[in-house]
């Protein structure tokens, strides 16, 4: 039923972290699109209606009363959530297989609640046994791809606004009866220090008991960790929380750097909890050992990041003036909370400080005329002034804030230094400006010109009528920073838990320099803070420059004011050695090549958004869409999109001329568009290939990081990794996976075609180390051999040499052309060797960036276009291009844990296999596993497969 459908499915998540969705019930496949300044099908029907009216929850199935077959809630089977951190950065999959027992199709609704500044790095759905993997594009490509697909009729969804406070995802789709479907979704955060401590927060809000329900999480910290503990928190129907503490199982590893934590309630706990289940969050806490020295520096792969946390330094005095508005849009129950809050504020302030407060209607009002400081006198009468506050008239926001930086300038500009230190304005407010000043951008630059650069402004927007972009924007012109108040029963705390983050300032002025002989400075992350306070951490990423230096040492310093004095931090860290605990199995391949892209698209966003020049916006913009694209990280610049092309074909839709135009540029295959010929690629070259050797150089052949940089075949052929053999055999429409554990040295026949003089092996080479926790070091092949007729390939990662005479590095974008033969080296990444009529091989390219003594560089091969080859094709490989295989239905076996075997008949064979999972390029595919290096599957043993080794120059 599902084979001929068509589906799309487009997610955006703002920028203040909530999801605007929208499910059509009355399609196959609902959408998931974008709200905001996009036109939307404004068409509702009756499931939706009965949403809205809240008479079912979404995903329940069914409503009050009598319960519709068609609506019945299909079983949650499995909920798996696997979480890893690796020095902060962490990253979640969450699986979850839904089960239809039900004799007709039902909908089937996958809805998770993310981290306020999680970033979705993938998903995926498996129906029918096809998985339908996402793309990130960008967010105006996105929706006009949408709307395209929606005119054409294909499924087109609804849109719906979610709360602002959760960062939700959510996507439906019908599911056949007696069958599964199976959600994947990936996202990723840094876990960010505050009060003393990291949190790692799970959403668990299944709707329903989960007979298969576990979470696992393993945290890896080289600083060591110096405490962990678990909780499970439920929030009431009053909005007041609900913790159970030492919730799951804790296990710690490696000296106090590495922990393990499952939790995996049973059907009675679950049961205990509700009839529906558990509905709360799983949440893990935990903190470092902090040095007082320049901090944590880690390097990796040529990308670092550092962590400056340092604890023990004596506080630093704070000169305070708190704003508070008290329009008449403050009165009842905000104005009440507003001086709970204050009451509390003023009780937590040292005697060392300084404080006072303005308030500000249609005019201002001054509890003092110059600062006072903290002694428990003025706090008593600055408590009675707090309590003596009405609300009342307009909201004269301009003077209100002009007049408390005009009341710190007396304190600081003519005093001695006994009395500097920390001075910061927290103004407090529910509406936008009505009287004074109200134009925004005149408050903005007379703010920005009385501060000066010299105080930190912090800006709160209570409820849902401020304002909150400006405010943002204008604590960030600031040197501080913005933050939500939501207008309900925890309001109070809220207030509180935001001073308590700035109430113990231990440095100010705090400034990273790194020595531009080893660091790409354009490559930095934010290096200035005004500010660090007690409990947070200050983080820099950034890249190394590429060096032939070994041994090379990385010598920094921080600089800042500490009381009345400046004191400087130094840090010397080793380029080329890794902490030992990130070499664990468990850790995040490349976390700080990823966490660097994640924290440079925050630093640019941030930039874009205080920046006056629309210039520097767009430059901006595109900077931090280009590492969206290139991470695969949905951010407010990009979307997520599922496409199911109709009849099962490859199909990229291109929305007018230029954009198809922009298709035709990249190469055939490769990233997924129609196939072009061996001239064809000549003529772009501006050169027609003769019978002679012909190398030209090429244009740019596609935008790496539009497109992903990767090969986007439907049916992949390849061997790559560990080494990994993932085939799909074309006769059978099956895919096949198996692995070869070779040696150091073995020289491997890949593809084997006499009739066209076809020749392809793979040379092996290993890690110079074995893993911690591994038997065997990884192996990889080092360098591939394409002889075609008289000709010979070799293809390394630093490399590509033709006939021994002319060698190449990966720079190069050109075309090398025979009659019936053409080469080109694409994006730096792939070898596309062209062979006529219809045969294309790629060589892909996995290099080792910058300084790195955990991974080798190593090489891929991927079968594109076999449909020329001929029927005696062999090698480990080849030898599927032609051949019958199936699965015995009847030996089908599914465990508990819903893992699959079955026996896979081929050639008079019968073979154990089990399912499983590759990420081919990013993309999640399917295939039978054969273990046992391939027994059964290839013709004869593996070692039949070796030939001589080649000596290669890499």
């Amino acid at each position: 039923m599902m084979g001929r459908l068509s589906l799309l499915v487009l997610v955006c998540i703002t920028w203040f972290g909530s999801l605007v969705v929208k499910q059509s019930w009355a399609t196959p496949l609902a959408v998931v699109a974008p709200l905001t300044g996009v036109e939307q099908d404004t068409h509702i029907d009756e499931e939706d209606l009965a949403l809205e009216r809240g008479e079912r929850d979404v995903g329940s199935g069914y409503g009050k009363g009598e319960k519709p077959k068609s609506l019945r809630k299909p079983e949650i089977a499995k909920l798996q959530i696997r979480g890893a951190v690796t020095s902060r950065f962490a990253s979640t999959t969450v699986t979850s297989i839904l089960r239809n027992r039900a004799d007709e199709s039902a909908e089937a609704v996958f809805l998770i609640r993310l981290p306020t500044e999680a970033f979705i790095a993938n998903f995926s759905m498996e129906i029918d046994g096809v998985v339908y993997p996402a793309e990130i594009k960008e967010k105006e490509k996105a929706q006009k791809i949408y709307n395209e697909a929606r005119d054409r009729g294909q499924s087109a969804g609804h849109v719906k606004q979610q709360s602002e406070k959760v960062n939700s995802f959510s996507v439906s789709v019908s599911v056949a009866k007696k069958t599964f479907v199976t959600f994947e979704l990936i996202y990723q955060e840094m876990l960010t220090r505050k009060d003393g401590y990291f949190e790692h927060r799970t959403s668990i809000r299944p709707g329903q008991i989960v007979k298969s329900m576990n979470v696992k999480v393993a945290i890896i910290e080289t600083q060591g960790l110096s405490e962990v503990n678990t909780s499970w928190v439920k929030e009431q129907a009053n909005g007041k929380e609900v913790t159970k503490h030492g919730v799951g199982e804790l296990i710690l590893k490696g000296g106090d750097t590495r922990a393990f934590i499952e939790y995996a309630p049973t059907v009675e706990e679950q049961r205990q909890e509700s009839e529906d289940g558990i509905q709360g969050d799983f949440v893990i806490r935990y903190d470092v050992n902090h040095p007082k020295s320049g901090g944590e520096l880690q390097i990796v792969n040529g990308y670092f990041v550092h962590y400056f946390s340092p604890e023990g330094l004596p506080v630093v005095r704070k000169n305070v003036v708190f704003v508070i508005d008290v329009s008449g849009s403050m009165s009842g129950r905000k104005i009440q909370q507003t001086k709970d809050a204050m009451n509390t504020i003023l009780d937590d302030l040292r005697d060392i400080d300084y404080f006072n407060i303005v308030t500000f209607t249609d005019y201002t009002r001054q509890w003092k005329n110059t600062l006072q400081q903290a002694t428990p006198e003025n706090i008593r009468r600055a408590k009675n002034f707090v309590s003596s506050l009405r609300a009342l008239a307009g909201t004269n926001l301009h003077e209100g804030l002009i007049d408390g930086v005009r009341l710190l300038k007396k304190l600081t500009e003519n005093a001695n230094d006994s009395i500097h230190g920390v001075s910061m304005l927290i103004m407090l407010t529910d509406g936008q400006p009505t009287s004074g000043v109200t134009d925004l951008n005149a408050i903005e630059r007379d703010v920005e010109r009385e501060i000066n650069n010299k105080y930190s402004l912090f800006n709160l927007g209570f409820g849902e009528n401020v304002d909150y972009k400006f405010l943002e924007k204008l604590a960030l012109r600031n040197r501080g920073l913005a933050r939500k108040i939501y207008d309900d029963s925890k309001a109070s705390l809220q207030l509180e838990g935001f001073f308590d983050e700035v109430a113990t300032p231990l440095l100010y002025n705090v400034v990273f320099d790194y020595p531009e002989k080893i660091v790409e400075t354009n490559s930095l992350t934010q290096t200035v803070f005004p500010n660090y306070f007690q409990g947070t951490e200050l983080v820099v990423t950034g890249k190394l420059k590429a060096t032939n230096i070994t041994n090379e040492i990385l010598e920094m310093t921080i600089a800042a004011n500490s009381v009345d004095v400046a004191i400087e931090f130094p840090l010397t860290v080793d380029t080329e050695k890794p902490p030992e605990a990130l070499l664990n199995k468990h850790a995040i391949d490349d976390f700080a090549e990823r966490l660097w892209a994640y924290l440079s698209i925050k630093d640019l966003l941030r930039r874009r958004g205080i920046s006056n020049s629309g210039a520097e916006k767009e430059e901006l913009k595109q900077q931090a869409l280009k590492l969206s694209l290139e991470y695969h990280f949905v951010t407010p610049l990009t979307s997520l999109i599922v496409v199911k092309p109709e009849e099962d074909k490859p199909e990229y839709i291109a929305s007018n001329k230029e954009e198809q135009k922009e298709a035709d540029d990249v190469p055939s295959g490769i990233l997924g568009v129609s196939r072009v010929s061996g001239a064809a690629i000549g003529q772009r070259q501006g050169k027609m290939f003769a019978s002679n050797l012909h190398i030209g150089p090429s244009r740019s052949m596609g935008s790496a990081s539009s497109y992903g940089g990767r090969l986007m075949h439907t049916s992949p052929t390849f061997a790559d990794g560990d080494p990994h053999f993932m085939v799909h055999v074309p006769q059978s429409d099956m895919y096949v996976c198996f692995n070869i554990m070779g040696l150091a040295g073995d020289n491997y026949r890949l593809i084997q075609d006499p009739e066209h003089g076809i020749t392809v092996t793979g040379n092996i080479i290993e890690e110079p180390f074995i893993r911690p926790g591994k038997l065997r070091k990884r192996s990889y092949f080092g360098d591939v051999t394409f002889v075609i007729g008289n000709k010979t390939i070799i293809v390394s990662p630093l490399q590509i040499t033709f006939d021994e005479v002319h060698t190449f590095t990966w720079d190069y974008n050109l075309a090398v052309g025979f009659q019936d033969l053409s080469i080109s080296i694409v994006n730096k990444r792939f070898v596309r060797v062209n062979i006529q009529p219809n045969i294309t091989l790629v060589a892909m390219r996995h290099a080792v960036t910058g300084n790195n003594i955990m991974k080798v560089g190593y090489m891929g091969v991927y079968i594109e276009n076999g449909q020329g080859l001929s029927e005696n094709v062999h090698g480990l490989i080849g030898q599927f291009q032609d051949s019958n295989m199936s699965i015995d239905s009847e030996s089908i076996r599914v465990n508990d844990q819903f893992n699959v075997s079955a026996t896979l008949n081929i050639k008079s064979r019968e073979v154990p296999v089990t399912k499983r999972y590759h990420m081919v390029l990013s993309k999640k595919q399917p295939c039978w596993f054969a273990g046992n290096n391939g027994a059964g599957l290839i013709d004869g043993s593996h070692v039949d497969y070796l030939e001589k080794t080649n000596i290669v120059n890499s």
